[in-house]
């Protein structure tokens, strides 16, 4: 079956006495660089988003760890993070233009784990590639052309339909090689596929672009007929991304993600979380129950009216997915996290599918998040792990982010198990300092867990 170790000292260095630091970085864009390089400029409510989780990558690390950020956590907050039972990295400025040179100057350093290996990433942490000393990488390997195009969702959906056109049969539960989206690079191309896909029936298309950003980049095909300004988004995005990927729409029961780590002896699974997105795609949530390292959520095993041996199925699956992406993963070189994106769906003729992989991401995840803070667990607990926006902080009564803070601690307060290096029992904590942010707050939850409670939790607690 699938193999599962769970990431403690594989994907960062451990903190032997005398080992060099990984040093990490929160770059969230590398999707928007790719596809327009340093023209990318982001939202306002995109750029506020990432100055505040750029701390997040703490809970990828092990104590001494480098994180770099903008600016260092307040002492406050890192004392209740302290507090929780989880270990603080050192925090090490970067100035505003410049490189990880001037903070990491004459410093041996163990690994480098950026959230992407994108340009954005190559650039800044390229002058301190002659300073790792713990992991044999040059810089081609680091990042390559290769590389850059497994960022693209037109590459995914051509590993689906791959996957699809060669797998047993037997798999009726399974989508078919006509949800796996198709790859256009004119809008005639576009125009077409919408058609064909109509015409076997399905008549709501989403039309995505190949590199987009946090669920965005997509356009609703809903009504009968293509109107001039849809047109003229598919013709833009042609311009400017150079690929489309035409897809029909299909009426999600359950999203999820599998998240991975490529390693230099082959490719480990981490663990398997539930999603929770909004309308348009983007990350409100996810949740990790407690069999959360080999079995997938209860809720997508629970969706399949049969056969009886589904849930060995869906692994027998994913099984198969790791190897062939393995193999994909190798011949570029590729080293470091991945998630897949996934879901199940109602089927026309009725029943359940699953579809068994919509993106495949090349870097840390959220969901990668979550694998890391479930560590500090106890091991029946639940977790959920989920963005509180300004909408839920009004929705909560709270005048802001501090103040949904102290709901928080007074509603959910920390229990740890075991003394106060224990694991955490019960309760939330925020994952990034309410003092200072301005768009989100990430919050953690912790629960004893029943069927589907941390589902319930991520959809209704959190949101």
């Amino acid at each position: 079956m699938l193999s599962n170790k769970r990431v403690t000292e594989r994907n960062v260095s451990s903190q032997a006495e005398g080992r060099p630091p990984a040093v990490f970085w929160f770059n969230p864009f590398a999707e928007g660089r790719l596809a327009a390089g340093k023209a990318f400029n982001p939202t306002r409510r995109q750029a506020e988003l990432a100055g505040d989780l750029e701390n997040l990558p703490q809970f990828l690390c092990r104590r001494d760890d480098v994180v770099l950020t903008s600016r260092p956590p307040a002492a406050g907050f890192l004392s209740r993070v302290k507090a929780a039972g989880f270990a603080l990295p050192e925090f090490v400025e970067l100035a505003r233009g410049g490189t990880a040179r001037e903070g990491l100057a004459g410093r041996k350093l163990g690994a480098l784990r950026p959230w992407a290996w994108a340009p954005d990433s190559f650039e800044l942490l390229g002058p301190v590639f002659g300073q790792v000393t713990g992991e044999a990488r040059t810089a081609e390997a680091r990042f390559n052309a290769g590389l850059a195009r497994l960022y693209g969702k037109s590459w995914s959906a051509d590993f689906l339909r791959k996957l699809l056109a060669g797998g047993p049969g037997g798999r009726e539960w399974l989508c078919t090689e006509n949800e796996a989206g198709v790859a256009v690079t004119s809008l005639e191309g576009a125009l077409g596929a919408v058609a064909a896909i109509r015409a076997r029936g399905h008549h709501r298309v989403v039309v995505k672009q190949s590199l987009g950003v946090a669920g965005g980049g997509a356009l609703r095909l809903f009504e009968p007929e293509i109107a001039e300004a849809q047109r003229r988004w598919m013709a833009k995005s042609l311009a400017q991304q150079r690929e489309l990927v035409v897809e029909p729409w299909l009426e999600r029961v359950a999203d999820f993600s599998v998240q991975v780590e490529m390693t230099a002896g082959g490719l480990e699974l981490c663990g398997f979380t539930g999603l929770v997105n909004d309308a348009r795609g983007q990350f409100e949530a996810n949740y990790a129950e407690p069999h959360y390292p080999r079995r997938l959520p209860a809720r997508v095993v629970g969706g399949f009216p049969g056969p009886a041996d589904i849930a060995g199925r869906l692994l027998g699956l994913y099984e198969e997915i790791l190897a062939r992406l393995e193999t994909e993963f190798r011949a570029v070189d590729f080293r470091g996290p991945a998630g897949i994106d996934a879901f199940i769906y109602r089927a026309a003729e009725g029943g359940v599918r699953l579809k068994p992989v919509v993106e495949i991401n090349p870097r840390y995840t959220m969901g990668r998040v979550l694998v890391e803070l479930m560590r500090q667990t106890c091991q029946d607990s639940a977790g959920v792990f989920g963005l509180v926006n300004l909408a839920g902080l009004r929705a909560a009564g709270a005048a802001d982010f501090a103040g949904y803070a102290r709901l928080l601690e007074a509603q959910f307060p920390l229990v740890l198990e075991g003394g106060p290096a224990g694991r955490i029992r019960a309760g939330a904590l925020c994952l990034n300092d309410p003092a200072t942010a301005q768009s989100a707050l990430a919050v953690f939850r912790v629960g004893r867990s029943r069927p589907n409670e941390a589902c319930t939790a991520a959809q209704t607690e959190f949101l």
